[in-house]
């Protein structure tokens, strides 16, 4: 299984591909990616050398068509794509998102949707998260600020609070700041979880959530007969506003996956979701 792996807390991480034994399938037609915009990170500018949005758009689209993982990030980095098919609400659940986790991996991303109510394609109509095990602090911001060389990423919050994302150049040694990002700062908001990485036995793990959110070891993960994470279901019955007030929707057209959680620990670095694809039930 190509997976996230986690070693032993001085060695960092390393990142591996997604699983292929269910291949993140979109048979009705050709996933378009509207907006990668992940928040710095370790395996962000990695395997790239996109200079605008619209080569970074075109390099995760290829990376998703070929079952390998996009990362967002930190905190806030999101993934926003046009599915082939409008997935229908029905019963039980209607789409799933792959992921790379495996138990003491789980780096949780939070799924939002869209109706294109208006036609035009564009993903300009209202989003709504779809709620999950754990209630997320909303409308958290952070504002990432771009090092002068490759280096710690500082970071300040919503909340008053500051801090880094490490730098791990004996592993990732680019630059972690999206190179086409042309800002020195930029902030990017959304629905923040408390971090669960502990030190277990030695060892830095990222323990799971109980279910609703991306690349997680939760209750909602597909298995396959060995029990190896396939990838997280989703409902849209579960959509909600910006007050946590449920939403029904009869049907959606547009997935955003956004990293959940704001942590970094000099071992393993920072807690980034990754995104290797999309399943239409």
């Amino acid at each position: 299984m190509k997976k996230l792996l986690y070693l032993l807390p001085v060695l960092g991480i390393a990142l591996f591909g997604c699983s292929n034994e269910d291949e993140p399938e979109t048979p009705q037609g050709k996933l378009t990616v509207l907006e990668y915009m992940p928040a710095p990170g370790q395996f962000v500018n990695e395997s790239m050398t996109c200079t605008t949005m619209a080569e970074a758009n075109a390099w995760a689209e290829e990376r998703l068509e070929n079952g390998n993982y996009v990362s967002l990030g930190s905190f806030g980095g999101y993934l926003t794509v046009k599915l082939p098919k409008t997935v229908k609400n029905r019963k039980g659940y209607d789409f799933g998102v792959f992921g790379n986790t495996f138990d003491g991996s789980s780096e949780p991303g939070i799924v939002w949707v869209s109706e294109d109510v208006n036609g035009n394609g564009l993903a300009d109509d209202a989003w709504y998260e779809l709620a999950g095990s754990d209630v997320p602090q909303r409308n958290f911001r952070v504002t990432y600020q771009r090092p002068a060389t490759p280096g710690d990423v500082h970071w300040t919050d919503s909340d008053g609070k500051s801090g880094v994302l490490k730098y791990l150049p004996a592993f990732h040694a680019q630059n972690y700041y999206p190179a086409w990002v042309a800002e020195a700062t930029y902030t990017l908001s959304g629905s923040r979880l408390e971090a669960r990485t502990e030190l277990v036995g030695g060892n830095w793990v990222n323990q799971s959530y109980g279910w609703g959110f991306a690349d997680n070891m939760g209750s909602d993960a597909a298995k396959d007969g060995s029990g190896n994470y396939r990838y997280n279901q989703f409902e849209l019955d579960n959509a909600v506003d910006s007050d946590g007030n449920p939403v029904r929707l009869a049907q959606i057209h547009f997935v955003k996956v956004q990293s959940a959680v704001l942590n970094s620990v000099d071992a393993i670095g920072d807690v980034s979701t990754e995104v290797c694809g999309f399943k239409i039930f």
